[in-house]
């Protein structure tokens, strides 16, 4: 049986996030827990929290990550990050993202108040977003730098032009 293949935007955003092994780390859109298992791996006392909308998608991600689960470090919750509780969701060192789209379609005022509430002081918010070709990065990193501004946020703006995409990382402070 051929190894799975991850999408170069899971590594590279696991790369750029680089949890420290006690990191506390929220996934908001974590889908069917591919980059959760790349996170957890790099998590020793560190716990990791992905949400998502999907039953479905939750469902997967427990199942693909039992063993973080059995052990401790990785919990999984179907939640709308717009409908999340920051006091039952916790604190976290690191928040991120992946082609989560709420960010850059629309203000998003209510689920930035969500994310400023479970970071720590001193935490961060990572976006990434995969453009297919090098001209759209720019637009969208323009409308996630006007909107995270918007909120409060101070941003830094990662781009990595690829063979087959572009990578655009968003690295954030509250």
């Amino acid at each position: 049986m051929p190894a799975e293949r991850i999408p170069v935007r899971l590594t590279w955003t696991a790369d750029h996030l680089a949890p420290a092994p006690d990191e506390r780390v929220l996934e908001i859109g974590g889908g069917r827990g591919v980059a959760a298992a790349l996170v957890c791996s790099r998590l020793t006392t560190g716990h990791y929290v992905g949400i998502d909308r999907s039953p479905l998608a939750v469902d997967a991600a427990v199942a693909r990550n039992a063993g973080h689960v059995a052990r401790g470090a990785a919990r999984f919750e179907q939640l709308a990050l717009e409908d999340a509780d920051p006091a039952a969701l916790g604190r976290f060192d690191a928040v991120f993202a992946v082609n989560v789209n709420l960010f850059w379609t629309r203000p998003a005022r209510r689920e930035l108040e969500v994310v400023r509430g479970v970071l720590t002081d001193g935490g961060r918010l990572w976006l990434t977003y995969e453009s297919p070709t090098p001209a759209g990065a720019p637009r969208l990193a323009a409308a996630l730098t006007e909107r995270l501004d918007a909120a409060g946020f101070t941003s830094r703006t990662v781009v990595d032009e690829g063979p087959r995409a572009t990578l655009l990382g968003m690295d954030c402070r509250p």
